[in-house]
């Protein structure tokens, strides 16, 4: 496969990661922390869970569309990995805006109101064959626009304004992150609902840092890398899952070493799990400088 153009990110920094690194995987937290990962009954969102209650979390909240099976387990995953560590598993659709309520009445009723780092990775790609007609656009249904704005974009929206007087009040990470993906930007390749979703996404990250930048809250919009997950998004081409190469356990740590110690230098911006941070630490000046990784017209 040829190199993708430089405009993509993928390759901002020269060395690249499919799987997470042992310095990344050895990051621990300290004192009280607080964090709600959405969409967490299975791959990148259950490893994430799994990742930060390694780390020394001391509560973690996990959401799914239902309390299946997969959560249930997750929950005791992560209880195993902590015995000491508070659990709470909800049933809160991001599909529906007022599920954010639920999470918000779970923070302050299971973890006194504290909360450090939200996590947004719930989304959907498609939920039927037509997303992938990005060559022919009259041939998409409308549902496959309607459907990921509704849980990528206003589900996002609905938990950070549920979620964002807590965050104020706690004394501690005060971060969103945004699960995006390097699919926001392409405008043909993929499923377009999902790419422009994931755009709004990157625009939104930024609008956070920006409008709560003055009262400690910090906002990223991080691309986890290309999973295998399953179950495979609805109507996928067979040839998609030929890029899914990065381990579903590259992102948490990742995410971890984000929130670890305070990184404005990187707030509102756009970054990928599979980025070298050493590497990622050596472009501060010329980041902050040009202020690059963020959505720009070339003009």
């Amino acid at each position: 496969m040829a190199a993708p153009p430089p405009w993509t990110g993928f390759t901002f920094t020269s060395k690249l990661h499919s799987a997470p690194t042992p310095k990344l995987k050895s990051l621990k937290l300290s004192g009280p922390f607080v964090v709600v990962v959405t969409g967490a009954s299975r791959g990148i969102g259950a490893e994430t869970a799994k990742t930060f209650a390694r780390a020394g979390a001391t509560g973690i909240i996990i959401t799914a569309t239902s309390l299946s099976n997969a959560l249930i387990s997750t929950k005791k995953e992560i209880e195993t990995i902590s015995p000491t560590i508070k659990v709470t598993a909800l049933d809160a659709d991001v599909s529906d805006p007022e599920s954010a309520l639920k999470i918000l009445e779970a923070v302050k009723s299971e973890h006194s109101g504290r909360l450090d780092v939200l996590i947004n990775n719930a989304a959907i790609v498609s939920t039927n064959p037509t997303a992938y007609n990005g060559d022919n656009l009259a041939a998409i249904d409308t549902s496959q626009f309607v459907d990921p704005f509704t849980v990528n974009v206003i589900g996002k929206l609905a938990t950070i304004k549920a979620l964002m007087p807590l965050l104020l009040a706690t004394n501690g990470a005060k971060t969103i992150i945004n699960m995006t993906s390097a699919a926001s930007q392409f405008a043909s390749n993929g499923a377009l609902g999902y790419n422009l979703s994931q755009l709004v996404t990157n625009r939104l990250t930024e609008a956070i840092a920006e409008s709560y930048g003055s009262r400690g809250v910090l906002a990223y919009g991080v691309h986890p890398g290309i999973v295998p997950t399953m179950p495979r998004p609805i109507g996928e081409p067979e040839g998609g899952k030929l890029f899914a190469v990065d381990d579903v356990g590259l992102c948490g740590p990742f995410l971890l070493w984000l929130v670890q110690e305070r990184r404005e230098w990187l707030s509102g911006r756009y970054v990928s799990a599979n980025w070298d941070v050493d590497e990622l630490v050596s472009k501060k000046d010329v980041i902050v400088r040009e202020d690059k990784l963020k959505m720009r017209m070339v003009v």
